[in-house]
């Protein structure tokens, strides 16, 4: 049975919403280095053992082998300007600059895959980013918050995730195994980011706490499952449709959070508006098609 994209995509936007709330918990022992080096370990055993057991090593050309092996050298940069924003910012604030990347996406997408961005499309676009930064965005008087180039790094992981997008389009256009490619980016990462640790343990050293390391491990999952069923959407519909209903992350991540603490969270005005526009935006993009 094949699923529409627009359910591949919002799974994979609550996949990646579960998988923050499960690091959120494993990182209160641990740090974003840790998290990283679990996480690449985690998408390059768990994809390769179902690849190598189902036998479904493709025979493919080269070039879009090249792409995903790129994709696989600028994941780890991507989510290190994620943490780097989130250390820098706050979380709230990071997160509503880093979900502005379906704008960029479809942008991409507009010039280099000529896709036609129709109007309910771009109009759900504007809404659900729109609704991210009503839900996401606090006010913060920390002495942080005055540093506005400090938005520099999540607008560039946004930038780069945007960039990328067209090209998951374009690679599998030519080569549909988006279960070998997301395994092929793991073992990239993996590679590069254990090249590159000598030098990022001089700014911060993996810390291995078993009170966070169960729940590391199960946002390392998820988090994986996630761009699994990302890879799988580009590859189903254009980049201007899917894009905006994963951005829809940092809105289940703060349902889920108001739901399971509601004691720590109350309900806020900005949270309903970010929410209706939210909504409004997902049922704009599903009846496009």
């Amino acid at each position: 049975m094949n699923l529409p994209p627009q359910i591949v995509a919002l799974a994979c936007a609550m996949s990646y919403g579960a998988a923050n709330i499960a690091a959120r918990f494993g990182m209160k022992h641990s740090n974003p280095v840790t998290m990283m080096l679990i996480s690449f370990a985690t998408q390059t055993v768990v994809l390769w053992s179902i690849v190598l057991l189902s036998g479904s090593i493709p025979q493919i050309s080269y070039f879009p082998t090249v792409l995903f092996v790129g994709i696989g050298v600028v994941m780890p940069v991507i989510r290190m300007l994620t943490y780097i924003g989130v250390a820098t910012m706050g979380a709230s604030r990071s997160a509503s600059l880093r979900s502005s990347y379906p704008l960029f996406g479809a942008l991409f997408a507009l010039i280099f895959l000529k896709e036609e961005l129709k109007p309910l499309v771009l109009a759900g676009t504007i809404l659900v980013v729109s609704g991210t930064f009503f839900i996401t965005w606090q006010r913060d008087n920390s002495l942080t918050a005055d540093r506005w180039w400090y938005a520099f790094f999540p607008l560039t992981a946004a930038l780069i995730s945007g960039l990328i997008q067209p090209v998951v389009r374009y690679g599998l256009g030519i080569a549909y195994y988006p279960l070998f490619f997301t395994a092929l980016v793991g073992v990239t990462s993996l590679s590069l980011y254990l090249g590159s640790l000598p030098l990022v343990k001089r700014f911060q050293r993996p810390v291995w706490n078993l009170r966070g390391l169960k729940s590391l491990i199960i946002a390392s999952l998820l988090e994986n499952l996630g761009f699994l069923l990302f890879i799988t959407a580009f590859g189903l519909a254009p980049v201007a449709t899917v894009s905006p209903l994963i951005a829809t992350s940092p809105m289940w991540v703060v349902l889920a959070t108001l739901v399971i603490f509601r004691d720590l969270e109350r309900v806020s005005l900005r949270t309903i508006v970010g929410t209706s526009l939210t909504v409004a935006g997902t049922i704009a993009i599903t009846l496009s098609h």
